[in-house]
C-alpha cells in the first residue's frame, strides 16, 4: 500500500468525524484550503515528501495534525515570539532567550521582512501551509511557528537554520537582524512560559466609571510553575499517593494561587478582564480548575466525540472531571479577551466561561477543538515519505443543557446539531470549537496598535459600549 492510501484510510477510519469538517468545509467556503483527498472518487496525490503530506492534510482544517517522526525532529525556536494583526502586521511579542539574542530585537519591533519577503506576503504564503480551520486563525498560528515549531514545520515553510528579518523599532529606524534556531530545552521552555504569562494591560485601571480589573493567562504549563512542583512532589511522598492524587496537588496549588490574583484583581472592580489572547493553550485539566474557580454556575458537560466502528454513528465519551480546587470570592462581571491565536485549552476555558455567563470579547479562536491524546493511532508512519502523522483522535462538545449521553449517537444528527447558525456557540444547545473557533459576543478586531500597547485603547473603547448598552 502506498503512502497516499495508507493515509487516506488512517484518515478514513480513524478521524472523529469527516462529515463535521464536510459541514465546515461546506458552511465556510473562504476559509478552507486543499482539496478533500479523503473523498472515495479523489485522485490522491503523491505523498513522497513533507510538502505534499502538508498540502493534503490541510484539508482537515485541524490545528491537532502534524508531521511527526525523527525525521521531523524536535522543537526549535529563535527564543521569540510573534503575534499579528488583523491586516497581516507582525511584531516581535516576546523575547525569552535573552542570553542569545539580547540587544539583536526588541519586544514591539514590527517586523517589516522575513528572508527579504515582504512580512504580510510571507504570512499569506506560509498560512496557506499551516493546518488549521480558518484564515486569521493560520496566520497567527503562521507567526507562533516562525518563532517555535519543529525543523519540518519550518522546512515546508521555506525556513533553514537561521532567519533574516527587517525590522522596525519604537523610533521608527530599521535595522536587519539574523536569528538562529536552537532546540527547545527545559529551560527555554520555563523562560518562555513565564514570558507569555507576562500581562499586556495594566492590572488595574478606570474608565467611563468603570473600575477595571485584570489577569493574564499565557498557557497552562505547570511543570514549569514552581508551585506545582512544589506540592506534587511533596504529595507524591505521602503514603498510598498516586501519580493522580500528585497531579491534583499540584493543579490546586496553582489554582489557589490563581485565586488569590482574582480575587485582589476583582476587589472593588466593576469588571474583571481575562486575556486570553495568544494563549498557547496546554494542560487542559489545568484550565478546567482555574475556569471552575472563577465561575459562579455549575460546570458545563463536556463530552469527547470519537470515531465509531459503526456506520453514520459517532462515538461521545464525557470528559472527566477533577474535583474543585476553590473558587473566586469576588464576583465583578467577567470579559474574557480572545484573539485568532487564542488555541487549544485557551479556547476551552474561554468556551467554558462563556456558557456560565461571561463575555467574550476579540477574534474568532484559533479553532483546535480536539487533541492528539486521544488518538489510537499515534504517529502513523507512512514509510515511502519517512515521515509519520499524528491526527487529532477527538474533538470537544459542549453540552450547556446535559442532554447528550455517553455512547454512540447518529453522526448527521449530531453534526446538524453542532453546525447550527454557522457552528456558532449556544447556551441552549450542544455545540463545538473545531475548525470554526469560539465566536465572541462582541467582535474586536486586532490591530498594530493593539500589539503596541496590549489592546488596551480598544478594550476601554469596547468596555464603555457595553456599558452604554447596560451588557455590564
Amino acid at each position: 500500500m502506498d503512502d497516499s492510501t495508507q493515509l487516506r484510510a488512517q484518515v478514513t477510519h480513524n478521524y472523529p468525524s469527516l462529515r463535521y469538517v464536510e459541514r465546515y468545509r461546506h458552511d465556510f467556503p473562504e476559509e478552507i484550503q486543499g482539496k478533500a483527498f479523503w473523498s472515495i472518487d479523489a485522485t490522491l496525490p503523491p505523498l513522497g515528501d513533507a510538502n505534499a503530506l502538508t498540502r493534503a492534510l490541510t484539508a482537515l482544517q485541524d490545528q491537532h495534525v502534524a508531521l511527526a517522526g525523527t525525521k521531523a525532529g524536535k522543537s526549535e525556536t529563535l527564543g521569540v515570539l510573534f503575534r499579528t494583526a488583523s491586516d497581516g502586521s507582525v511584531i516581535i511579542w516576546r523575547l525569552f532567550d535573552t542570553t542569545a539574542i539580547s540587544g539583536l530585537v526588541a519586544e514591539g519591533d514590527q517586523v517589516l521582512a522575513i528572508d527579504g519577503q515582504d512580512a504580510h506576503s510571507w504570512l499569506q504564503r506560509v498560512a496557506t501551509l499551516t493546518f488549521g480551520g480558518q484564515r486569521r486563525g493560520r496566520y497567527a498560528e503562521a507567526a507562533t511557528e516562525l518563532g517555535l515549531a519543529t525543523p519540518v514545520v519550518h522546512r515546508v515553510a521555506g525556513l533553514k537554520n537561521a532567519v533574516t528579518l527587517r525590522l522596525q523599532d519604537a523610533k521608527h529606524q530599521t535595522k536587519t537582524v539574523t536569528l538562529h534556531y536552537k532546540p527547545v530545552d527545559a529551560a527555554l521552555a520555563k523562560s518562555m512560559t513565564a514570558a507569555i504569562n507576562r500581562s499586556d494591560l495594566p492590572q488595574r485601571f478606570t474608565t467611563e466609571g468603570l473600575r477595571i480589573g485584570t489577569l493574564r493567562l499565557g498557557a497552562f504549563a505547570p511543570q514549569y510553575d514552581d508551585a506545582f512542583v512544589t506540592a506534587s512532589d511533596t504529595a507524591s511522598k505521602q503514603p498510598d499517593a498516586t501519580d493522580d492524587t500528585a497531579m491534583i496537588a499540584g493543579y490546586c496549588a496553582v489554582v489557589r494561587n490563581f485565586i488569590r490574583e482574582a480575587d485582589a484583581a476583582a476587589r472593588g472592580a466593576d469588571v474583571l478582564v481575562l486575556d486570553l489572547r495568544g494563549n498557547l493553550g496546554g494542560f487542559d485539566r489545568e484550565a478546567w480548575l482555574l475556569a471552575d474557580a472563577l465561575r459562579t454556575r455549575p460546570s458545563l458537560s463536556t463530552l469527547d466525540l470519537f470515531a465509531s466502528k459503526g456506520a453514520s454513528t459517532v462515538q461521545l465519551t464525557k470528559e472527566h472531571t477533577d474535583p474543585s480546587c476553590g473558587h473566586v470570592t469576588s464576583h465583578a462581571p467577567l470579559v474574557v479577551l480572545t484573539d485568532a491565536g487564542t488555541r487549544s485549552a485557551g479556547e476551552f476555558m474561554a468556551s467554558w466561561l462563556w456558557a456560565s455567563g461571561a463575555t467574550v470579547v476579540g477574534e474568532r479562536t484559533v479553532g483546535a477543538g480536539g487533541g492528539f491524546e486521544f488518538n489510537g493511532e499515534p504517529a502513523a508512519p507512512l514509510p515511502g515519505s519517512g515521515y509519520a502523522v499524528r491526527l487529532s483522535g477527538n474533538f470537544s462538545v459542549f453540552d450547556p443543557t446535559g442532554t447528550l449521553t455517553d455512547g454512540e449517537h447518529a453522526e448527521g444528527v449530531l453534526i446538524d446539531m453542532l453546525a447550527q447558525d454557522h457552528f456558532a456557540p449556544s447556551r441552549t444547545r450542544p455545540f463545538a470549537i473545531q475548525s470554526v473557533g469560539l465566536r465572541p459576543d462582541r467582535a474586536l478586531s486586532t490591530t498594530l496598535t493593539d500589539l503596541h500597547d496590549g489592546g488596551h485603547a480598544s478594550l476601554v473603547n469596547v468596555l464603555a459600549q457595553l456599558k452604554a448598552k447596560h451588557l455590564l
